[in-house]
């Protein structure tokens, strides 16, 4: 149901999750050069191993919000869904800050807003959280009056 509170609040962070590919968490400036790290990097042959645990979170934040958003006639498991992508999301930004310092090690670096799109994401998915909980709630309140 695409019109209720929570779809588009997990729509939000689908989309948040889509653009954490094209927007840098970390400026690294170096001697010779400045490049600007972001999970699409892999693609474009950035050769650290570690950046690929976010970027397969992230595909799993992207894939299971849309199928979040399908699952509305089942509110428990949305709701339990939705709690797993606030974990996700935090796992992320975690995995971001651990990259860079072992990224920046000898290196002058500095986080981009990308760093903490995850957050923002989280709390997206908390507020659909929080909204699919009401509606259960109130279908279980409708229930009793029966």
């Amino acid at each position: 149901m695409i019109q209720r509170k929570q779809t588009l609040f997990l729509l939000a962070v689908a989309l948040i999750a889509i653009s954490m590919f094209f927007v840098p968490f970390i400026m690294l400036a170096g001697d010779t050069h400045n490049e600007n790290i972001c999970l699409s990097s892999v693609l474009q042959g950035y050769n650290n191993s570690n950046i690929y645990y976010p970027l397969i979170l992230n595909f799993i934040v992207i894939i299971l919000s849309v199928i979040i958003i399908f699952l509305y006639k089942n509110r428990v498991l949305q709701y339990k869904l939705s709690n797993l992508l606030i974990v996700f999301n935090v796992f992320i930004t975690g995995l971001f800050f651990i990259l860079s310092f072992e990224v920046a090690f000898g290196t002058l670096h500095s986080y981009s807003f990308g760093a903490f799109l995850p957050i923002i994401s989280a709390v997206f998915a908390y507020l659909a959280a929080h909204f699919i909980k009401k509606d259960e709630q109130l279908v279980r309140s409708a229930d009793r009056i029966r």
